[in-house]
């Protein structure tokens, strides 16, 4: 076990079901906004306002799919770019 896995700082639900959360992150290789919507739907019936945790892991999903919409736009744009190169 790391260092850091061994520290506990706050509440007791960090450190249930085995894995910590970051572990699991970084072994997944997930993003940031990956990372936070899954924090928060793993833990929301370990803390007191379930609904307000998993309103927390959509508010992130959402911004996750804006930011991929906004990506997907920007792709098909350059190549669009590239084909009118070739023209």
């Amino acid at each position: 076990m790391s260092v850091s896995n061994k520290k506990q700082i706050g509440g007791t639900h960090y450190k249930r079901g085995g894995e910590e959360h970051w572990d699991r992150v970084n072994r997944l290789g997930l993003n940031y906004f990956q990372a936070a919507a899954t924090k928060y739907i793993e833990r929301c019936y370990l803390k007191d306002n379930v609904v307000q945790d998993l309103n927390k892991a959509i508010h992130y999903l959402e911004k996750l799919i804006e930011i991929e919409t906004n990506n997907a736009g920007a792709e098909l744009v350059e190549m669009c770019r590239y084909v009118d190169q070739d023209r």
